[in-house]
């Protein structure tokens, strides 16, 4: 596993999150429960795009990838969004949004052609 893509995209991840959700805040958008799981599924996009970039070779490197991306966002979200909401680990949206993220590399995991042996 590349630690330097596992990390960087992971915080880059975060950070497009963080960005989004501030912006509705920002402009005082009414929260729901739709918006958050539309948050949660913009998470999993996101993911899914990155893991694009790192190409996972087999499901184990893929979730490598997933739980490496979940670590940077809770650590960020401890160091940073708990500040603003301290309260942010209890919303259930949150850990859909971590779970997409962690299953989406699933889907960029190419699956090996399996040539037919020839007899000799």
């Amino acid at each position: 596993m590349n630690w330097k893509k596992a990390i960087g995209f992971g915080a880059i991840i975060w950070a497009l999150m963080f960005v989004i959700v501030s912006a509705f805040i920002g402009f005082k958008v009414q929260e729901s429960l739709w918006l958050s799981i539309g948050f949660a599924i913009i998470a999993g996009v996101l993911s899914f795009i990155f893991a694009g970039y790192v190409k996972p070779k087999n499901y184990g490197l893929a979730l490598g990838y997933g739980f490496s991306w979940l670590v940077v966002g809770v650590i960020l979200d401890v160091i940073v969004t708990m500040r603003f909401n301290p309260a942010i680990f209890g919303d259930w949206t949150l850990w859909l949004g971590y779970g997409l993220g962690v299953l989406a590399p699933l889907l960029r995991v190419k699956k090996a052609s399996v040539m037919p042996q020839t007899q000799a």
